[in-house]
């Protein structure tokens, strides 16, 4: 065979090669690709498991949303609600997730109709994990300034009554650490500029702490044991006006006369401040410092129950474009067991009247005997061919 003849078969054969590549291909569907109305199975799903408690589960859930559908009006709830595992699932490590959650939420979705209520949660994230007042006060004061900022942000809102009666009895606790260093410093350690320090704070910052009176006169002897007398006996006229009931009153009172300023009369008939018992005292100590911290998360109650509110936070019109998309179920009651929930759903386009049809013998075949089966068949058109050609011709032999 000649070389141009070689050369010709072999580009005949590259050429053919490529021309078969280029041809149609099969397409592979993506069982993960986005389709409309899954969102909204995927974020009810992912709640049936918050439900149950399985809190991990759900949040992997939440996350498909997230990550297959971020033009859904699902994904601020899905978001959210992951934030609210977390701090449903409780424990240190899981409470500062949820605050990175919460905030992420507020840095994404400022506007959202539930971001007063995301800022008030993220304060109680802190307030969870605080301890006695003689304790480390970081977490108190993390708390305080979460509440100070819902408070800013949510002036028109129905959560700010709740805000600024948490943000009260924070700053208590807070008032409490500093004073116990105060009474440590000028009790013990004889130390007043120490205790003027601790004890300014206090007044400055609290204006409503239960034991300002007793924060005044500390101050006033601290400052009278650095020889400054005017400005004690400012402290000690203030605590003789506005606490006249105070126990600390009469001493105050002394001080003034000792000093030779006049006595000012009381500015109010207010009673002596309350003081705890010893039980009372006793509970501080072990760090029950009297909030009122909430179980449930922003969306989802305890065991994973949606609010009642839920469902006005997405529009039916909103979810993935579908005008007869039904609103966020608030509640699960009526609904199917949880087990059977889901295998009792009706496919899309069927309604709930609709019985569900049994598997046809074609939808229980395994793949395996639909392909033995198919061998068989065709082995039978071969040999039914070859009989039909020997009746044609039986000797065989060609003319």
């Amino acid at each position: 065979m000649k070389l141009g003849s070689i050369i010709t078969i072999v580009f005949a054969s590259a050429l053919a090669l490529a021309l078969a590549g280029c041809g149609p291909k099969d397409k592979v569907k993506n069982e993960n690709a986005s389709a409309e109305g899954r969102d909204r199975e995927l974020y009810n799903q992912a709640s049936k498991k918050a439900e149950k408690g399985r809190y991990a589960e759900a949040r992997l859930t939440y996350n498909i949303i997230i990550t297959s559908y971020p033009d859904s009006a699902y994904l601020p709830l899905a978001k959210l609600a992951i934030a609210d595992t977390f701090y449903l699932e409780g424990g240190t490590s899981n409470l500062q997730q949820a605050i990175g959650g919460y905030k992420d939420f507020a840095q994404y979705f400022p506007t959202h109709p539930k971001i007063c209520e995301v800022k008030h949660w993220i304060a109680m994230s802190y307030m969870r994990q605080m301890g006695a007042y003689n304790r480390e006060a970081q977490m108190a004061v993390q708390a305080e300034r979460q509440l100070k900022d819902a408070e800013a942000a949510c002036r028109n809102s129905a959560a700010l009554p709740k805000i600024q009666s948490d943000l009260k009895r924070v700053q208590q606790a807070l008032g409490l650490h500093e004073l116990d260093i105060a009474r440590f410093y000028s009790d013990k350690r004889q130390a007043p500029r120490a205790t003027e320090d601790r004890l300014r704070g206090i007044i400055t910052n609290y204006p409503n702490f239960s034991y300002l009176d007793e924060s005044l006169y500390r101050l006033g002897v601290s400052l009278v044991e650095q020889e400054q007398p005017e400005e004690a006996a400012e402290y000690f006229t203030r605590l003789a006006r506005d606490y006249s009931k105070s126990k600390y009153a009469k001493k105050g009172n002394e001080y003034l006369e000792k000093l030779g300023k006049p006595v000012p009369e009381p500015s109010n008939e207010n009673p002596a401040p309350e003081r705890r018992n010893f039980i009372g005292n006793f509970g501080l100590i072990m760090g029950r410092n009297g909030l009122e911290i909430s179980e449930d998360g922003v969306l989802l109650r305890k065991k994973g129950r949606e609010k009642e509110d839920v469902k006005a936070t997405a529009k039916p019109s909103e979810v993935s474009n579908q005008p007869s998309t039904r609103s966020i179920r608030a509640t699960t009651k009526g609904s199917a067991p949880p087990d059977q929930e889901d295998t009792l759903a009706p496919p899309a386009g069927q309604t709930t009247g609709e019985a569900v049809k049994a598997p046809s013998a074609d939808q229980t075949t395994t793949p395996e005997a639909k392909n033995g089966e198919s061998k068989k068949k065709d082995k039978k058109e071969k040999d039914s061919k070859k009989k039909e050609k020997d009746k044609k011709d039986p000797s065989g032999v060609s003319e």
